[in-house]
């Protein structure tokens, strides 16, 4: 995908390489409604870009595996959960913007900076629930996570229920 800056207008191509996969169409089309709030398709996902503060390939490869894992996780959450595709995901590099985003967000992780000591905190609805450390953030995450959808949408399945 390829945009281009023209004066105040930016330019958004969606056709992609030859040969490559057009459903990158369909997820920019889904996010693009999904951020106007015309309609919510999967859970919303703050991730700052990465900068100079980040361990860049360490940052981008946990906001793609969480990010992945929530495409993926979506066919059986949306029926097993009803309401979890308006929740919001921070997934941030470093502790400066990150504790800030995690607040707004569902549940969110922040990224030590570079030369800042290896730990993650990680909040739920508004509140520091933990601090991740070590080579497992990912998949503590994760674990998290799962355990936040089921007893957040889990509980609103069940008090909704007849």
């Amino acid at each position: 995908m390829l945009s281009e800056g023209i004066g105040d207008t930016i330019r958004v191509s969606l056709t992609p390489s030859p040969g490559g996969d057009r459903t990158e169409e369909v997820h920019v089309a889904q996010q693009i409604l999904q951020s106007l709030e015309l309609q919510s398709f999967n859970p919303q996902v703050t991730a700052c870009p990465g900068c100079g503060r980040t361990t860049s390939t360490f940052f981008q490869q946990m906001a793609e595996d969480i990010q992945v894992y929530l495409r993926e996780q979506m066919p059986v959450w949306r029926e097993r959960y009803p309401g979890v595709i308006e929740m919001k995901v921070a997934v941030m590099g470093c502790v400066v913007n990150g504790p800030g985003e995690s607040k707004h967000a569902n549940i969110g992780i922040s990224l030590p900076g570079t030369a800042e000591d290896p730990k993650a905190p990680v909040y739920v609805d508004g509140k520091l629930m933990t601090t991740l450390k070590g080579e497992a953030i990912v998949p503590e995450f994760l674990r998290i996570l799962d355990d936040y959808v089921a007893k957040t949408y889990g509980e609103r399945a069940t008090a909704a229920a007849p």
